[in-house]
């Protein structure tokens, strides 16, 4: 990003950038890996204080002037439409066609009939819409779709469930960094 500032000086640089919690995403980059590079790392590599943010701040002092623009995967079917408005650099108030098929795609059949009811009753962005859309989600998605297995042995769901805590944490310090604009549902 440093480099990118400097090699266009007169133009704005902007960093669009999905996160996954590091509870999913450090078993899938280790599991990646071949076996001993993969133990290799474990052992020199203090997992439990892995965080976006060093990455974001290393950004933010090597690259001042660059915007970032954030958010987290998994909303990533509820806010769809904003991510596409970001990364085109549209009015936060432009209407996209379809805008919520990513979400309606993870859907069983009574759910998408459900999400399309609510959407075709809120012709304008209604402040509940998405409230209503995650109620959906929760109870009609698609499992093969929205469940992943962690392969990485000793991973337990106690360790996920920490990391998604942090995580959490971590998104809401990013929303107050200067700079950087974080979209949520």
């Amino acid at each position: 990003m440093e480099l990118l500032e400097k090699s266009f000086p007169d133009h704005e640089i902007e960093l669009c950038m999905g996160f996954l919690s590091p509870g999913r995403f450090i078993p899938k980059a280790l599991m990646s890996l071949p076996e001993q590079s993969r133990l290799d790392k474990m052992r020199s590599t203090d997992i439990s204080c892995l965080s976006w943010i060093s990455m974001v701040e290393d950004i933010r002092d090597l690259a001042p002037n660059v915007k970032i623009t954030l958010w987290s995967n998994e909303d990533a079917p509820l806010i769809w439409g904003d991510i596409i408005r970001a990364i085109a650099a549209l009015p936060p108030d432009n209407t996209l066609v379809d805008e919520f098929d990513l979400l309606l795609s993870l859907l069983d059949d009574s759910g998408k009939s459900k999400g399309l009811a609510l959407i075709d009753q809120s012709l304008e962005q209604d402040e509940h819409l998405r409230d209503d859309l995650a109620t959906v989600l929760e109870e009609h998605a698609k499992t093969e779709l929205t469940t992943e297995e962690l392969d990485l042995p000793d991973w337990s769901m106690e360790i996920v469930d920490a990391f998604a805590e942090l995580y959490a944490q971590d998104m809401d310090r990013l929303e107050s960094m200067p700079g950087v604009q974080v979209l949520k549902p």
